[in-house]
């Protein structure tokens, strides 16, 4: 079949998982706001969930209800100072693959349509004119400001209207996280696993990625064929 688009995921996909590096930027922000580190730190994780699918539209919004739930007080310069900690660490972590860039290029010379589907918090969307990313891909879904988050049905259906495509003209690339590919593939896009470096660093939301069955690349520039593109060696 003829595809017309490649959805790509993000982290795990065309960037690498977050990384070890959140602990220590944890470390730090709780070091500023002079909060304990483990109340912190749990509460913060109960979180996840309501980041994800916009519960907060600003950091500090999400890091003032951490605060109110530990009956915690910090100064706005101190809050400032953490949200500011929080946004470093997490625009290093959107550096993208090797191959990412040149792939997403080639891709759109040839007239594929790009997309990202990603389940994350407001800093991506916030961060992402920053990165190299910026501009290289048609049209960005992110839960946090969609309001839904993968796997539901809806996300994927919502990313190929963004893109003036039917689902069955569609890739989907991703690390297999949180069932995700099961779930593109009942939309009827063509997923694709994108394997990790290292099996034994994906979390327990991989469970999918390690399971997996079907088409499956190790690299993003493998991509390149899956679409129909024929590269050649010189």
């Amino acid at each position: 079949m003829k595809f017309e688009t490649v959805i790509f995921d993000l982290f795990g996909t065309l960037v690498n998982h977050f990384p070890s590096s959140a602990r220590q930027m944890h470390r730090e922000m709780v070091a500023v706001l002079e909060v304990p580190n483990e109340e912190f730190n749990r509460l913060w994780s109960r979180t996840t969930e309501m980041r994800v699918i916009g519960a907060f539209e600003t950091v500090e919004a999400s890091i003032q209800y951490v605060l109110d739930k530990m009956n915690a007080q910090a100064r706005p310069e101190q809050i400032r100072n953490a949200v500011a900690l929080r946004m470093k660490y997490i625009k290093e972590a959107l550096r993208p693959k090797a191959d990412a860039i040149t792939t997403l290029k080639e891709l759109r010379r040839r007239g594929y349509g790009l997309g990202l589907l990603s389940n994350c918090s407001v800093e991506i969307p916030l961060l992402w004119p920053e990165t190299d990313f910026a501009g290289a891909i048609d049209a960005t879904i992110f839960s946090c400001l969609a309001r839904l988050k993968k796997p539901d049905e809806r996300i994927y259906h919502l990313a190929c209207e963004r893109l003036g495509s039917k689902p069955r003209s569609c890739l989907y690339i991703a690390d297999g996280e949180e069932h995700e590919l099961a779930a593109a593939a009942r939309t009827g896009l063509q997923p694709v696993l994108i394997r990790s470096s290292s099996e034994e660093s994906l979390s327990v939301l991989h469970t999918e990625a390690r399971e997996w069955r079907g088409p499956a690349i190790s690299s993003l520039s493998e991509a390149l064929a899956l679409a129909g593109i024929e590269t050649s060696r010189k």
